[in-house]
This record gives C-alpha cells, sequence and structure tokens, in this order.
C-alpha cells in the first residue's frame, strides 16, 4: 500500500508538473489577455504583498508531515491523534495573527500605491487585498490538513486534490474570465476553491483515514521539539524565497526592468526543473522516516538514497540533455528574438542544482532525525555568497554575474557543504552514491543529446521540427535505458513484467 501510493504519487506529481506548465506557459497568458494589463498588474502586485503574510505559517504543515508518519512508524496513534490537535490550536493562534496583520498591512495600501494606482485600481486592489488575505488565512489549515494526510503516505488522494483543483482552476478561467474581465473573479475563484479543499480534506481525515483530532494533554516535550523542527523550516523557508528573488531585485535596480522580464522567463524554466526532483522527495518523507525509525543503518540509509536517486535521475538528466540540445530552438519559437540569452541562464542556474536534487532523500533524513541546523547554517552563508557576488557582479557582467552568483552559492552550500554534512553526519560514502546513481545513465544521456546536435541542420526551425527531434530525443533515450542504463531490479518495474 504504501510502496503504491509513493508511487503513484510521484506519477501524479509529473501530471501536475506538466499541467502547472501548461498553466504557466498558455493559461497565465490568457489570463492577461481577459483582464487586461492594469487588472492583471493590481493582481500581482497585491499578490505579493500577501504572499508576506503567508509566511507567518511558519511551516507548521510540513511538521505536521513529518511527525504524523514518525508516530505512525512508533505505533503510537493517541500521540497522532493529541499532536494533531494541538497543531490544529497553533493553527488557530497564527490565523488571529495573520488576520490582525493583514489589517494592519490594508491601511498601508493608500499610502504605499496611493501614487501609482488609479482610483479605480486602488478600489480594486482592497476588493482584492481582502479576499487573498481571507485565502492566506485559510490556507494554514489546509497545510495542516495535508499534513495529516500526507503523514499517513496518502499522496494518491493529496495530488489528485491537487490535479483536480487545477484543472478546475483552469477551466473556471476559461469560463469567468472573458465574461467579468477583471482580478477579482481569480481571487474569488482561488478561494472558493480552497473551501473546497479544506472540505474534501476533512471528509477524507474522519471518513477514510479515521483519525482523530482529540487533545488528551498539551505535550510540552513534543511542542517545544515540534516548534525547533517548525523553527527551523521557517528559517529556510524564508532564506530559499529571499535566494531566489534577490537575483531579480538587483539586476531591477542595476540594468533595469527588460533584463527582469528576460531573466525570470530563464527562472521560469529552472523552477521547472528543479519541480522534477521536489515531486519525487516530497512524497518520501513518511517512508524515509519509517526507515530511520527502524533502526536503520547507514548502508541501508544509502541504498534508499541511490535507490531514490536514480528515479530522479532518470527523470532529471533526460531534461537535462534534452534542454541542452533543444533549449535554445525552445527559447526562440516560444519567446522570440532578444531572449537567447535565457538558454545560457537556464543551464548555468539547472546544472549545479542537479547533484543535490539527486540526493535529495539525504534531507528527507535529516528531517526524519531532526538534524536541520547545519542546513539552515548552509543556506545562510550560501545565500549571502549570493547576495555579495550578485550585487558587484552585476554592475560589471550584467545579469550573468546574477546567475553565476546563484549557482557558486548552490555549489558552497548545497553541494560541498552539505555532502560533507552527509558523509560525516549519516556515514555515508557520498561519492559511492552519485557514482551508483549517476553511472550508465550518463551515457544514455549523452547520446541522444549529441544524435539531437547533429541532425539539427537537418531541421528548419519550427515547432513541428522541434516536437520531431524532441521524440527522438526521448525514443533513443528510452531505448538506451532498456538496453543498458536500467539495473535488474529495476527493469522489470520498468516494463511492468514480474521478474523470472
Amino acid at each position: 500500500m504504501a510502496k503504491s501510493e509513493v508511487k503513484w504519487g510521484a506519477l501524479l506529481s509529473y501530471v501536475l508538473i506538466g499541467l502547472n506548465s501548461i498553466y504557466g506557459l498558455i493559461i497565465m497568458p490568457f489570463v492577461l489577455g481577459a483582464i487586461g494589463e492594469s487588472e492583471y498588474g493590481v493582481y500581482k502586485t497585491i499578490g505579493a504583498m500577501t504572499a508576506t503574510i503567508s509566511v507567518m505559517e511558519l511551516g507548521l504543515g510540513g511538521t505536521m508531515q513529518k511527525y504524523i508518519a514518525q508516530f505512525r512508524a512508533q505505533k503510537e496513534d493517541k500521540k497522532a491523534y493529541n499532536y494533531s490537535a494541538m497543531c490544529i490550536i497553533q493553527a488557530v493562534v497564527m490565523a488571529l495573527a495573520m488576520a490582525v496583520v493583514g489589517l494592519c498591512l490594508f491601511f498601508t495600501l493608500e499610502p504605499v500605491y496611493g501614487n501609482t494606482f488609479t482610483a479605480k485600481e486602488m478600489f480594486r486592489a482592497k476588493q482584492v487585498y481582502i479576499v487573498l488575505v481571507c485565502y492566506v488565512v485559510f490556507h494554514i489549515f489546509e497545510n495542516v490538513l495535508f499534513g495529516i494526510i500526507s503523514g499517513y503516505n496518502r499522496f494518491i488522494f493529496t495530488n489528485s486534490v491537487k490535479l483536480a483543483t487545477l484543472i478546475s482552476k483552469i477551466l473556471i478561467y476559461l469560463i469567468i474570465l472573458p465574461i467579468f474581465k477583471n482580478s477579482l473573479a481569480i481571487v474569488m475563484t482561488m478561494l472558493a476553491l480552497e473551501f473546497v479543499i479544506i472540505a474534501a480534506e476533512c471528509v477524507y481525515i474522519k471518513f477514510v483515514l479515521k483519525h482523530k483530532v482529540k487533545l488528551y494533554s498539551w505535550d510540552r516535550a513534543i511542542f517545544k521539539e515540534t516548534f525547533m523542527y517548525t523553527i527551523l523550516l521557517f528559517v529556510q523557508s524564508i532564506i530559499i524565497q529571499f535566494n531566489g528573488n534577490v537575483d531579480n531585485m538587483v539586476i531591477g535596480a542595476v540594468i533595469g526592468t527588460s533584463a527582469v522580464t528576460v531573466y525570470s522567463f530563464a527562472i521560469q524554466i529552472f523552477n521547472m526543473y528543479e519541480q522534477c526532483a521536489t515531486s519525487v522527495s516530497g512524497v518520501i518523507l513518511p517512508s524515509v522516516t519509517k526507515v530511520v525509525f527502524s533502526g536503520a543503518k547507514p548502508k541501508d540509509l544509502e541504498n534508499l538514497v541511490v535507490k531514490y536517486g536514480r528515479a530522479q535521475w532518470t527523470i532529471l538528466g533526460a531534461a537535462l540533455g534534452g534542454f541542452i540540445c533543444l533549449g535554445k530552438e525552445f527559447f526562440s519559437l516560444w519567446l522570440g528574438r532578444g531572449f537567447e540569452d535565457c538558454y545560457y541562464l537556464a543551464l548555468i542556474l539547472m546544472v549545479p542544482v542537479t547533484f543535490p536534487l539527486i540526493v535529495n532523500t539525504c534531507l528527507a533524513i535529516l528531517k526524519a532525525r531532526n538534524l536541520l541546523l547545519f542546513r539552515t547554517i548552509a543556506l545562510a552563508y550560501s545565500a549571502v555568497i549570493n547576495v555579495i557576488f550578485t550585487i558587484i557582479g552585476t554592475k560589471l557582467w550584467g545579469f550573468y554575474a546574477a546567475a553565476v552568483g546563484t549557482a557558486l552559492s548552490t555549489v558552497i552550500g548545497s553541494v560541498l557543504s552539505l555532502n560533507i554534512y552527509y558523509q560525516i553526519k549519516l556515514k555515508m560514502n557520498m561519492l559511492r552514491v552519485y557514482f551508483r546513481i549517476m553511472h550508465k545513465i550518463v551515457l544514455c544521456i549523452a547520446i541522444p543529446t549529441v544524435v539531437c546536435f547533429l541532425i539539427n541542420p537537418c531541421f528548419n526551425g519550427s515547432w513541428l521540427a522541434f516536437i520531431v527531434k524532441a521524440f527522438i530525443f526521448v525514443a533513443i533515450y528510452g531505448v538506451l535505458m532498456i538496453l543498458f542504463g536500467l539495473n535488474e531490479n529495476e527493469k522489470p518495474k520498468f516494463l511492468r513484467r514480474k521478474r523470472v
């Protein structure tokens, strides 16, 4: 059951990645065209403002997932029920705090945006703001409920809900935006769907999982332990968000908005690439927690990292190889002239992050063992390196310095520092881990990449030619993986047949 949930949950995650890509590449331009630049600008501006309030959630949902999985692994259902009630109480307190902060920030709208927004835009901004504050307040409860279900390894349900929500959102936008043509319709849709999700999760928890939310006592020891875990997740989230946004902030201040636009499209592709790995890591924490608390030895943990790492490298390696040989043409077809730099910027960002992504099962092990302090420190000093390099370098070399700064911080913080930590703390031979994950598959990636480079002159620069080359890449890669890349344990699973 658990293995099936992880496998199908991961598969649904990849479907979500594809649909989110369509949403970003096609639906959002439709939304812009339907409501106009003014309404879209109000929506994005107020959305960014309310996103700062959502940070107050402190990663409570992620903490819930980890500890529900831990209590279930230890067969302590009463503790799980009690902790669920404690989290709900914490969520109520945080929701009230977010509502108060939201109310205070409401009165800053006119002083902050009064000189740049028209009277009509300001009226719409206030409407959108109120709805979005309600959304982020209720979203904290959805995160807690999601954490309970994820702690039970029920990823088929959680990802099915996400998939149904995204499809519903797309269909509603296509129907209502040509009629109402305003940003209020967008945020009202988001809020309505949030209520539906909360209701569905409550029903699933009560009648399918039969999980009780019952406060037996306020466990101070557990609260202290989980609160520290939550704070570390919160700090990491802040650092990651800051590290992800500092490039555009500096580029906009030093070069201008046109450069931000170019860099943003490179970031969009980079984010899609990251999601290919996080779709797997997002569903394995309960399974890893169970392994850790069953007394797993370093060799067992290493085998676990290699197992999931090979699955991630199979996807990431193909995505990276395909982007290397077809990415430049993709940007040309998608965006046209003026965005040639996007290809090189995306590559600079994608290559170094590949190494921590394919071993991010190690991060799940750290979470299971409450060993997040060093990673928090590593992320912090790598973010400082990124800021310094980006501020100094952008003035000299333009937005390429921002990409190099991000890549450099990734190498220092997430590749070198964390792999040394994994080697020492988890007692795993990380060079051996990378070799076991990547060997053979590297050749399966390299061959179709070279082939696509060689046949490029034979095709014109059209979408049809691009699709044909992408199909050739996938076909060669798939055949090589079956013949050479997959090991004896992986082939039967890939081919969906039993071993003989």
